[in-house]
């Protein structure tokens, strides 16, 4: 039950994450000279939070396997 609950939690925190209104607008510029260290914070904070929700999901499994023993 408590999986399923953090399944959900994931799967609305991704879709509003997703959506079009967090699109960059039409001046998004990437020739600017602060474009790619932007963008690469942006991207290693999008790793951060991948590898925080599977560690959630890890400890929520191997806590719940540890309940069943």
């Amino acid at each position: 039950m408590q999986l399923k609950r953090i399944f959900a939690s994931l799967l609305m925190t991704i879709c509003a994450l997703v959506s079009p209104l967090a699109s960059a607008h039409e001046g998004h510029d990437h020739s600017h000279w602060t474009s790619p260290i932007l963008h690469a914070l942006f991207l290693l904070s999008l790793a951060a939070v991948g590898l925080a929700c599977i560690f959630a999901l890890y400890k929520a499994i191997s806590r719940s396997s540890s309940r069943e023993s």
